[in-house]
């Protein structure tokens, strides 16, 4: 029986890798950098540290991330995020359903915890999660499960007893290996092995229809 659901936050509850991908591109351009596309796919789903080593590699050169991320905010300093422009429509829906039915719910996200924050605050989330983690937290990101593991205890319900919405190949290849029910938000504009979840869902409020199939 399923008790608890657990949310990625990257590309399932807000749309941000396109606008990042986007970023990134404009980005290097502007400072003559080229990326290899398979080399750039590695960031969707991993946390901070391993984002920053893929950046390097794809510069050529050591960077210092002091001067890097400063230079990146100034850039696009005029042209600020709002969380709320790429919420998914589904979402609000599908949390309040689960509170309703009596779920818990948690986020286990590799982005850092200032900006899983940032979302939380702009779209008015926080208060629907009993744990909420960072990739940041842990050493190793996404596939390793150590995350999805940890949002279980501190849940205090079973990894059998979890259903985790992802949509990275990385990302599902870690709630499946912490013994968790995975469903897969389709995502066709990158280069994601969706076939690992147990089941490909179309919208967030798909799950409602899966948790009540699971659970009768």
């Amino acid at each position: 029986m399923i008790k608890a659901v657990i949310f990625d936050m990257d590309g399932v509850i807000v749309d941000t890798e396109p606008i990042y991908y986007e970023r990134l591109h404009e980005f290097f351009k502007v400072n003559e950098v080229h990326p290899d596309l398979e080399e750039l796919d590695k960031i969707a789903g991993a946390n901070s540290t391993d984002t920053w080593d893929t950046i390097q590699r794809i510069w050529g050169k050591t960077l210092n991330k002091h001067e890097y991320d400063k230079a990146y905010e100034d850039y696009f300093k005029d042209r600020p995020i709002d969380s709320n422009d790429i919420l998914d429509p589904n979402l609000k829906t599908l949390l309040d359903w689960l509170v309703e039915n009596k779920y818990k719910i948690a986020l286990a996200s590799s982005s850092s915890m200032a900006e899983i924050k940032k979302v939380l605050k702009e779209c008015n989330l926080s208060h629907y999660f009993e744990s909420i983690l960072s990739g940041d937290m842990f050493r190793q990101s996404k596939p390793n499960p150590e995350i999805y593991l940890k949002s279980a205890a501190q849940l205090e319900v079973k990894p059998a007893e979890c259903l985790v919405i992802e949509d990275s190949t990385y990302g599902i290849m870690a709630a499946k290996d912490a013994g968790m029910y995975v469903l897969a938000k389709r995502d066709d504009r990158f280069n994601f092995n969706q076939d690992l979840a147990h089941k490909i869902i179309n919208r967030l409020t798909d799950a409602i229809t899966e948790l009540q199939k699971i659970n009768d």
